[in-house]
């Protein structure tokens, strides 16, 4: 059997192979909200179960007041923004361990300063229910969970029951509960995976390429309008005029070529007009290539690594590494950024894969939604930090981002 190529999206990110080498089931995620259900694992281990009474006490009031907040289809940041707004108090008084995915059913803790249970019972929101009150002296800060528990749905499948279950215990066999913890497509953009991109232009100090990079280059999946736009400044670095065109939505490329219409060659003032962890997820990004690029060398190779380094001026590098920096011209020296010294990382360590935890087929059958087709319910706890995406796509085999 020969080596199954990942898609071309991956390709330009540097995932070049998969760990697993059964042929995947294909399919799509999220078709539904209730598809894609996660359940927080608190630090002491207790899994947020949906609609269930978890058996939390009130007790007496203390500083911060604890509850659930599971969401149908609602952003985190949002729900906590809203639920501000209806306390009539500031979003900073809310802490949460992480965001939860938007298009799912999630549960999570959250705390709140200086706020009774009376008060958030009289919140009334579609779609979301507060519940499991608990008053503590602590806030619930990021990174304050032990990890997520997922049910997923994968749907339009095209093979039968049992080959569907076959591939799916063959490939968790294989990966025995090691994923590799590549840096996903979300990290790099899925419409115009050019974060990376613009990252390695700063690094040559090609500070004018990164802002054409970043503003001009055309990919498929956007919208008409502003391909168009993007197009018409490639051709002509008139920035004044592609002001007229640049569709108002594309609100961090209006600021930029605001900028160059009055300073037509400050590129580095151009990006300084984006925040600054945007500017920072640029850097991050190209990091993330070399790391990618470096673990689908060893997986290939079959050599096991705990971890690798993201490359900065600062760190020691494994001989894999070094040459594929070498070969790229890009020196440890160049992630020290004087002309922007915001930006310059010294680099450090990330482990190389992730445990998948408790990974179980829960059923195989007819899916409702698409006639003549299959779907499939997995269930698989992650530590945090990790994305189930990454178990996905060794299980799927596709453009598993592309939902629905």
């Amino acid at each position: 059997m020969g080596e199954i190529k990942p898609p071309k999206l991956e390709s330009l990110i540097g995932m070049n192979t998969y760990r697993s080498k059964t042929p995947g089931i294909g399919g799509v995620i999220k078709q539904l909200p209730e598809d894609f259900i996660v359940e927080e694992i608190t630090p002491e281990g207790r899994v947020l179960e949906l609609d269930k009474d978890l058996g939390f006490e009130a007790g007496e009031r203390k500083e911060y007041l604890h509850f659930t907040l599971q969401k149908y289809n609602w952003d985190t940041l949002r729900a906590v923004k809203v639920l501000s707004n209806r306390l009539h108090t500031s979003r900073k008084r809310f802490g949460f361990a992480g965001t939860k995915d938007k298009r799912a059913l999630t549960a999570q803790r959250v705390s709140v300063w200086d706020t009774t249970v009376e008060q958030m019972r009289e919140i009334n929101l579609k779609d979301v229910t507060l519940k499991d009150y608990c008053y503590c002296d602590e806030r619930i800060n990021l990174g304050g969970l032990q990890g997520n528990r997922f049910t997923i749905v994968i749907r339009r499948l095209g093979l039968g029951e049992k080959e569907v279950e076959d591939r799916i215990r063959s490939i968790t066999e294989e990966l025995n509960q090691r994923i590799p913890n590549y840096f996903g497509v979300q990290r790099f953009g899925t419409v115009r995976p050019i974060t990376h991109r613009v990252g390695e232009m700063i690094l040559r100090r090609n500070f004018k390429k990164a802002v054409m990079v970043y503003l001009s280059e055309v990919y498929e999946g956007e919208s008409p309008e502003s391909s168009k736009a993007r197009d018409f400044l490639a051709k002509t670095d008139d920035f004044k005029e592609a002001l007229k065109v640049f569709p108002k939505h594309l609100g961090y490329e209006n600021s930029m070529l605001n900028h160059l219409a009055r300073t037509p060659t400050d590129y580095i003032g151009a990006l300084r007009r984006l925040p600054k962890k945007l500017r920072w997820m640029f850097i991050h990004a190209y990091q993330a290539y070399i790391f990618n690029l470096a673990l689908s060398e060893y997986i290939r190779e079959g050599t096991e690594v705990e971890s690798l380094p993201l490359p900065g001026y600062g760190i020691v590098l494994d001989q894999t590494t070094a040459d594929i920096l070498k070969g790229k011209n890009i020196s440890q020296e160049d992630f020290n950024i004087k002309e922007m010294p915001e930006l310059s990382s010294e680099g450090l360590l990330r482990e190389s894969f992730m445990e998948v935890r408790d990974l179980e087929i829960l059923y195989a059958g007819d899916d409702e939604l698409n006639d003549g087709l299959k779907k499939a319910a997995i269930r698989l706890s992650l530590s945090k930090g990790s994305y189930a995406t990454s178990v996905l796509r060794e299980i799927m085999k596709n453009e598993y981002w592309k939902t629905r």
